[in-house]
């Protein structure tokens, strides 16, 4: 596009926007060249550290099913110990590397007795964001952790259509766990007889009270 010259007869530097001289440029010091490593190269393993002597008797315990590997953590009283001798003693006994599973960098304290017994490692999940979402008359962010392509995209594509046809209305009625019960039989017929049963109201109230004792 044309810049239309300016029509003020005061210089530029009278009107406070004179072009400043460009700052002198500097010149970064090449760094010396390295050393290229050959295809024939294979770069050193990890070296996984040594296990204290008391750590190598309680992993041999596992190995050889005399400590339940569920206990590490009470037993201890360490959770990010306790993951990494189960892990040690996993290696052990499967004969495979879990090298490629991180074990450091994650708080094991805080999934203690709410979330994943037993951990080994944590895998690291990239998150995305969609939005905004107009929903109930506000903006929302929405955080989606995926390794699933083109998810997050698409539903960034569902919360502008939404945004661009004046946001969408929602309605809590209720907040609750469902459970459901499983039950077995010998037949297919006999399962089917069941759901025939429940579909009467009163004999599924029924069924539900002995289920929920």
């Amino acid at each position: 596009f044309l810049l239309k010259e300016d029509s003020r007869s005061g210089p530029a530097t009278t009107l406070g926007c004179a072009i400043p001289p460009p700052p002198a440029r500097q010149i970064a010091p090449v760094a010396p060249p390295q050393p290229v490593m050959s295809m024939a190269e294979k770069p050193a393993p990890l070296v996984t550290p040594a296990a204290s002597d008391e750590d190598e008797e309680i992993i041999k315990s596992v190995v050889q099913g005399k400590m339940p590997s569920y206990s590490l953590e009470s037993k201890l009283g360490d959770c990010k110990r306790a993951a990494s001798i189960r892990r040690e003693a996993l290696q052990r006994i499967t004969g495979k590397s879990l090298e490629g599973l991180p074990l450091e960098g994650f708080n094991y304290e805080s999934i203690l007795g709410q979330c994943c017994e037993m951990p080994i490692g944590y895998v690291q999940i990239p998150v995305g964001i969609v939005g905004p979402l107009l929903l109930n008359g506000r903006e929302f962010t929405v955080p989606m952790a995926t390794t699933e392509g083109c998810l997050v995209a698409s539903t960034n594509r569902g919360c502008k259509a939404i945004y661009a046809s004046g946001g969408a209305t929602s309605t809590l009625l209720r907040d609750g766990m469902t459970r459901a019960p499983c039950v077995r039989f010998g037949t297919a017929k006999r399962a089917a007889e069941l759901k025939l049963f429940v579909e009467d109201p009163i004999k599924f109230d029924t069924l539900a009270d002995v289920f929920n004792q």
